[in-house]
Order: structure tokens, then sequence, then C-alpha cells
């Protein structure tokens, strides 16, 4: 039956059924530190879910505006055994999965932006943030999703930057229960099927979802170094490649932020 936010009993039948531990939260500082906390504790994995959160926190840092009651903060945590070099990998699987539940789900366009947002009608729909933890020869993975279904004026304004929603994106409402499932299925499907050494079909279903494939791009790294360029996809590794007028350029993740470049 609901309690809270969230519809525990379909939450509880689906971890059971795929062997996960589950923390359900009327609100929470972060669905990422939930995770960690219960990997520190238990070792078991988990999914944590959240119908606010208190301290939401995308990449490098940032703060992920986490209104509550209407949206989706989730985190999936699983093991995974994966040359460190190659970590990245499990957060491109993860857009990759969610782009097309959400697609199947909503029909709405949603695309990828290398290499952790969900976009819908050239804004954010999403984020997606995963941290690590090296256990024996394993690595435990929080993997992080935020999801908006339905933002009000108010919550646009708060986020300070193009918003997009499912529900404005689909031109209807969305069954958030039954969606926060098929999220977690499909996440769960395509980490535990991820193949690191084989890599090859990520980049080319990566770059079905690829809102800038083949478009200039800009890329702005930590020093503040502005480098145009064509986006040409991923590396084996999930390093952006980006032809650039001296040849083939490479940029990790954690190193930069890509947009659209200026008019």
């Amino acid at each position: 039956m609901p309690t809270g936010f969230f519809d525990t009993d379909a939450l509880t039948g689906f971890a059971e059924a795929r062997g996960l531990d589950w923390i359900c939260r009327e609100s929470t500082a972060s669905t990422n530190a939930d995770a960690l906390q219960h990997f520190d504790r238990e070792r078991r994995e988990v999914v944590a879910v959240s119908g606010a959160q208190t301290a939401g926190r995308g990449r490098r840092g940032r703060d992920w505006h986490s209104p509550p009651g209407r949206n989706i903060y989730c985190t999936l945590g699983l093991f995974k055994s994966m040359p460190p070099s190659r970590q990245a990998l499990v957060g491109i699987a993860t857009g990759i999965a969610l782009c097309r539940a959400l697609r199947a789900a909503s029909g709405a366009e949603v695309e990828l932006k290398w290499p952790n947002d969900l976009l819908a009608q050239g804004a954010k729909l999403g984020g997606i943030l995963t941290e690590s933890r090296m256990h024996g020869e394993r690595f435990f993975f929080a993997i992080g999703f935020g999801l908006n279904l339905a933002l009000d004026d108010a919550d646009r304004d708060a986020i300070g930057q193009p918003a997009a929603s499912l529900e404005r994106a689909a031109g209807r409402p969305v069954e958030r229960d039954a969606l926060l499932i098929a999220l977690l299925d499909a996440v769960l499907a395509e980490v535990r099927g991820l193949d690191a050494a084989d890599p090859a079909g990520l980049a080319g279903e990566f770059a079905r979802y690829d809102a800038f494939h083949g478009r200039e791009v800009e890329v702005v790294d930590g020093a503040g170094r502005r480098v145009r360029g064509i986006d040409r996809g991923i590396a084996a590794d999930g390093q952006l490649r980006l032809e650039t007028g001296a040849g083939l350029e490479l940029f990790a993740a954690a190193e930069i932020s890509l947009r659209a470049p200026p008019a």
C-alpha cells in the first residue's frame, strides 16, 4: 500500500525479487549517501529512494535542486568488477538505460548530454551521479539519478538554468511509482550486463541518444580553457572524443563541462 511518497509494497517486491536491500524515505540528505552508508554497514546491494533531498548533489560538487513529492531521487548500490580506468562506463550505461526506458514509458524524445545529463526539449530533465568504493576485487557503485517529473514556476526559478519536466515533454501525466520500477529495472539490467572489456556496443548505443553527436560543441576544462570541436562520441573508456583543428582529442568527465558553443 502507498506509504509517504512511494508505494513501498511495489518497492519491496522489486528489491526482494532481485536480491537487493531497500531504503525508502520521505526526505533524506542524499540517496547516494544513504546507499554508501548502507554499504559501510551491511556490505550489500541496495536501492535507496526518497521523496525529497535536502543535500542533493550533482557532478563536480554542484547542488541538485530536489523539491519534495513530485520527482524521482534514487540510487542503486551495486557490486561490479571493473578496471579503474573504465569506471566512467557505469555512468554511460546508466544514461543509456534511463534514456531508453524514459522514451518507452512516456514517448518523450529524451536525449543524453555527455557525460551524465538527461535532456528533453533542449533542457535538463535529469542527472546521474556515480560514486564508488573498493571492496575486495570489486567496486561498490552508488549509481544515483534524479529526474524532474513535474516542475512549477518556483522550482524552475530555484534551479537557475533551463529545466525540463517529463510530464511537459510527454504532454501527459506520468505515474511515478510505475516509472520508478521501470527505470530501476532498466539500469539494473544494463549495469549488471555491462562488459567493460567490450565497450564497442556501448559507444554505438550512446551515439543513438547523444544530443550533440556530430555537432559542434565547446568544452571547458578545470583551468578554464575552452576548446571547440565536433562531438564524435565516446572512447572505449567513456571519455569524450572531440574532433578539433589539432586532431582528435579526448576529455575525461571529471575535467570538463560540455555545452553548445555560443552563437
